[in-house]
C-alpha cells in the first residue's frame, strides 16, 4: 500500500507551507480564520490533474495553487463553480488541492444559501 503525499502534513495538521510533492513542510503559527467552501457534485481525479499539469509543463498559478490551471483544463465545468462563488462573495475563489472544492476566506452564510439556490437552478 502507498500513502498519499499529503499524509505527513495531515497527521499533524494545522497551518503549513507545503512544497514539492508534500515532503517539504514548514509549519506556520496558528491563525483564527473562517472560510466558505463550495463543493461541486463531482470529484476530480488527482492522478488526471497531475498528469495534465506535467503535460502543460508544470505551470505556476499566481494564487498559490499550481494545480488550478491543470484542473480547469481537465474539468472545464469547474470554472462555473468558481464564478458562482466569486460572484456571491466578491472575492477570488481558490481551488483546494487538485479539486473540486473551491474556497474563499470569510464567512458568507447568506451567500451559501444563494449559491445553493443558484447552483440548483443552473445545474
Amino acid at each position: 500500500m502507498h500513502l498519499g503525499s499529503d499524509v505527513p502534513f495531515n497527521i499533524r495538521g494545522g497551518r503549513a507551507s507545503v512544497s514539492g510533492v508534500g515532503e517539504s513542510i514548514t509549519y506556520l503559527p496558528y491563525e483564527e480564520k473562517t472560510f466558505t467552501l463550495i463543493l461541486p457534485p463531482f470529484g476530480c481525479s488527482t492522478a488526471a490533474v497531475y498528469k495534465r499539469w506535467d503535460e502543460m509543463g508544470g505551470p505556476k498559478s499566481p494564487n498559490g495553487n499550481d494545480l488550478e490551471p491543470a484542473a480547469l483544463d481537465v474539468y472545464p465545468e469547474l470554472q462555473k463553480w468558481k464564478e458562482i462563488l466569486e460572484e456571491h462573495s466578491q472575492k477570488e475563489a481558490r481551488l483546494a488541492g487538485s479539486g473540486s472544492t473551491w474556497f474563499v476566506e470569510g464567512n458568507y452564510p447568506a451567500e451559501g444559501l444563494i449559491v445553493a439556490t443558484t447552483t440548483k437552478e443552473n445545474f
